[in-house]
């Protein structure tokens, strides 16, 4: 079995995949009532754990599948089972995958391999690696923790995308993966709000949680994602995909899906109290409107964003909506958080003046706080993931991950224009606009490296790089494929 092969197909995936996480939730439910995670409770999850096993060794698309699944909803289990490192199964899914692919490689689908993205991650990787030689950093133990998010899962996410990810009906399946993921966690944080939150969620709040979620007397829903804010963005990302598609050339009753669809995770994002999501939707629809080349259109939404933009600005009508007050608030170079960042910023470009090659991987956020306690870095928060790159990597690094997000965004929008097939089309445009989108939010806030944004950010960027191959194969009379 080879990859491109017939073997390789979603068709059965959604399934497969629905019915491991179904007995991954019963299980967690028995543990949970029980409130005790011990050897018999761990015990129970053997069958469901050799079960993924057993897929990805017979099948590595079946892997990929289970690492874009399980970046959504980890983080939220491991408010339930604290004792376990949820996030080394990520390095286990991902490992145990390239290698049953690696195995099955051959010089027929290693050519898919000649992509500039790919060799522009490859690129990223060696500088990483290089990293663990960087003399402002001593501790090999914080490189190994940090790298791994920074540049071993995308290499693998590339690497797989390409080979696994090859037919029309990978992307209608990615897609679908998202939405449904999407409106669940939509539905979870409208519950933390309406409802409450359960047990775990409260600990998790009292543990340090309440500083930056509890605003005011307001709580900031962050569902079964890390915090607000990456679940506020992963919701506008969703409903961008939504409304693009709701917008597409489908049936009646398809477009009133995807309607409902980006309506539920637009409430979703509201409750999440972050104001990042905004650019999401608001960037990722300026790019629709160009790639469809509706000018018109986007003169009146231009008109629009004025209008709101100045509702904003320079009224107080709504101020009593958290939400709005929140959006509102950011629009304000004088608001406190803003001029923190800016210091913090300032702080961090003296620091690099004379270190082209950065801090070292591992020395900011709970890097530093775990290995680097006694680090000027401890108290300097990056606020933003670009920033992160920037700090770790210096000016070097940054340039060099520039690029690779770069030649998505330019070689994204050619393939795009080269498609024909107008569902292939709207689906492709949807994801790209939603990846420029999150790159712009992540300007503010880290969410780029983080799950599940950070899977579905390098599933994308590698798709869109390749895009035309998802059409639908058109046969002439001999029966070949037209090209």
């Amino acid at each position: 079995m080879r990859p491109g092969s017939k073997s390789f197909s979603g068709r059965n995936t959604t399934f497969i995949i629905a019915v491991l996480i179904l007995a991954t939730g019963v299980t967690m439910a028995s543990v949970l009532a029980v409130g005790d995670i011990g050897i018999v409770s761990l015990v129970a999850f053997l069958p469901v754990f050799f079960g993924v096993i057993a897929l990805i060794i017979s099948n590595p698309y079946y892997g990929l599948m289970c690492y874009i699944h399980y970046s959504f909803f980890f983080i939220g289990i491991n408010r339930y089972v604290s004792d376990i490192p949820l996030d080394l199964f990520v390095d286990g899914i991902l490992f145990l995958t390239t290698l049953s692919l690696l195995f099955r490689l051959n010089k027929e689908n290693s050519a898919k391999l000649n992509n500039g993205f790919f060799f522009t991650i490859v690129l990223w990787l060696f500088y990483t690696l290089g990293e663990a030689f960087n003399p402002e950093a001593d501790n090999i133990n914080a490189w190994l923790y940090a790298v791994r998010g920074i540049s071993f899962y995308a290499i693998q996410t590339v690497l797989l995308t390409l080979l696994l990810f090859d037919k029309k009906e990978h992307l209608d399946g990615l897609i679908k993966t998202i939405i449904i993921w999407g409106i669940f966690g939509a539905f979870w944080g409208w519950k933390q709000i309406n409802i409450g939150l359960d047990p775990f969620e409260n600990k998790w709040l009292e543990d340090g949680g309440r500083i930056t979620h509890v605003l005011l007397g307001q709580l900031r829903a962050f569902s079964f994602f890390s915090d607000a804010g990456q679940f506020g963005v992963t919701m506008a990302y969703v409903a961008y995909i939504c409304l693009i598609l709701a917008l597409g050339p489908y049936t009646k009753w398809a477009r009133i899906l995807y309607a409902i669809g980006f309506v539920v995770c637009l409430i979703g994002m509201s409750t999440s109290g972050s104001f990042e999501p905004i650019f999401v939707i608001f960037f990722g629809f300026i790019v629709y409107l160009l790639l469809i080349r509706n000018f018109r259109l986007l003169g009146s939404g231009l008109v629009l964003l004025l209008i709101a933009f100045s509702f904003l600005k320079f009224t107080n009508i709504g101020n009593s909506n958290h939400q709005i007050y929140k959006i509102r608030t950011a629009l304000d170079p004088k608001e406190a958080p803003l001029l923190v960042r800016l210091a913090n910023q300032e702080k961090i470009r003296e620091y690099l003046v004379n270190r082209p090659f950065g801090s070292g991987i591992g020395t900011t956020g709970s890097g530093a706080t775990r290995f680097y306690p006694n680090s000027y870095l401890t108290n300097l928060p990056t606020d933003s993931w670009f920033v992160k790159i920037w700090l770790e990597n210096g000016i070097v690094g940054l340039i060099i991950y520039a690029l690779g997000l770069a030649f998505a965004l330019v070689l994204g929008v050619v393939k795009i224009k080269t498609i024909t097939d107008r569902d292939t089309k709207q689906k492709l445009i949807a994801l790209y606009g939603g990846f420029l989108g999150v790159l712009i939010a992540s300007f503010g806030t880290p969410v780029f490296g983080q799950a599940p944004i950070g899977a579905l950010m390098y599933v994308t960027m590698t798709m869109l790089t390749v895009g035309e191959i998802y059409q639908p194969k058109v046969f002439n009379a001999r029966g070949k494929v037209n090209k």
